[in-house]
């Protein structure tokens, strides 16, 4: 019986054992094993933070290149282009804000635009004019229809052809509005012009009512539409209180189709088909010549 008991007990310490050291023998690589690949994590960590921080000198460089800046002493390229050691991590906040945004802007600069962009495109719009109250006392006669204005032709031919002489006047015909455009394409800038008055002409005369100074658009050496007659020259136009200018100076402005091949600060050519007719007030003197042939 106790030789049993004691065989029994010895298969137990047995058992025991060598459940013991099957144990060990599998803790024992699990551990290993976990360290082993807690090591090569952490190794893992430590290749890519030197990867990216050579990412970044190579980052840093190439802004400096483009902004043709030196990359600075030798000794700090070979310490950008070598193996990241301790001074190299000490400092990664400067390394990782800095050229992120202009390393990913630069190559933008020659891109095409997006719709919307601002860019230095010649492209323009410009709104003008001015709102007058155009007021006097005329103490001679002058045409009704054209009271506020000095236009020879239309003062009095005989006496008291336009009485009573003194008269009070006060006039919006002289308030302006324009817009003007530039839009460059392949055949070169297209510009525009609309401009108009409220200074009413032919069957308006006398009147406050729309009256279209420039309607035209040009583009490279030619042009159309209505504007200055290259019979004048707005250029050499005096600045003057009266509205209608110099009695003596040409100011016409008509529809034509015009070529300018020569275009400097030196000089122009000009050529132009304008629409027949001119703006001189013929008036009833010529109606009765036409009578007498």
């Amino acid at each position: 019986m106790r030789s049993s008991l004691r065989i029994t007990l010895r298969r137990i310490r047995t058992a025991v054992l060598s459940l013991f050291v099957v144990s060990a023998i599998w803790i024992q690589p699990a551990r290993a094993q976990s360290q082993d690949s807690r090591q090569q994590d952490i190794q893992q960590l430590k290749d890519k933070l030197e990867q990216l921080d050579r990412m970044m000198k190579e980052a840093r460089a190439e802004l400096n290149a483009l902004e043709g800046e030196e990359h600075g002493p030798p000794s700090a390229q070979a310490a950008a282009q070598g193996p990241a050691g301790a001074e190299t991590s000490a400092k990664p906040a400067p390394r990782i804000a800095v050229p992120s945004e202009a390393v990913i802007a630069a190559p933008q600069a020659s891109a095409v635009p997006m719709e919307g962009e601002i860019t230095e495109s010649k492209d323009s719009v410009n709104f003008y004019g001015f709102a007058m109250l155009d007021s006097g006392y005329d103490f001679g006669q002058v045409n009704p229809n054209w009271y506020d204005v000095l236009r020879p032709t239309q003062l009095p031919s005989y006496p008291n052809e336009f009485a009573p002489s003194g008269n009070v006047y006060a006039s919006v015909r002289q308030s302006r509005f324009g817009v003007k455009t530039s839009t460059p394409t392949r055949f070169g800038d297209l510009n525009t012009i609309f401009e108009f008055e409220l200074f009413g002409t032919g069957v308006d005369a006398g009147q406050t009512a729309f009256h279209p100074r420039h309607a035209y658009g040009e583009m490279g050496q030619f042009g159309v539409g209505q504007t200055w007659s290259p019979f004048m020259d707005i250029g050499v136009f005096p600045n003057t209180i009266e509205y209608w200018g110099p009695s003596g100076m040409v100011s016409f402005r008509n529809v034509q189709v015009r070529w300018m091949p020569i275009r400097s600060e030196k000089g122009s050519v000009t050529i132009a088909l304008e629409r027949p007719g001119a703006s001189g007030d013929q008036g009833i003197y010529a109606d009765r010549i036409e009578l007498l042939k």
